[in-house]
């Protein structure tokens, strides 16, 4: 079976999953929130919205599961990420993106919405076995 992805590709997925830079997570929080409010309008949107974007205090591993659950609905996002332009990070492979997405939404949020319990640092965890099996 060919390799359809570069073995050491680090793409905007990673950087979030690995890089610990709370900053960018946080910028691109702010985007697809900006993004989702524009694609629905409703005042109930824009409420639970707000509550996703980042706050003073929030952990790496709170921002990087907002991040998540953002792009979990974020097609737009998804799209940027399958085509950025930057020196440091590259798109995320095609073939990588369609596994994780499905993964994301078919397994991993729902799995983590329907049980409270689930640490943060065990939910990142998840996601990113997940994003390495992709």
């Amino acid at each position: 079976m060919p390799i359809t992805c570069p073995i050491h590709r680090k793409d905007v997925l990673f950087y979030v999953l690995y890089g610990g830079n709370m900053e960018m997570i946080s910028r691109l929080i702010e985007e697809s929130v900006l993004n989702i409010a524009s694609e629905y309008n409703g005042d109930g949107v824009k409420e639970g919205l707000q509550l996703m974007r980042p706050q003073s205090g929030d952990s790496l591993y709170k921002l990087q599961i907002k991040f998540f659950v953002l792009l979990n609905e974020d097609e737009r996002m998804r799209l940027h990420l399958s085509n950025v332009k930057s020196p440091v990070m590259l798109s995320l492979c095609p073939h990588k993106a369609e596994r994780f997405y499905d993964s994301l939404c078919d397994e991993l949020i729902p799995t983590w919405v329907k049980n409270e319990t689930i640490p943060c640092e065990a939910f990142v965890d998840t996601i990113r076995q997940t994003y390495l099996c992709s």
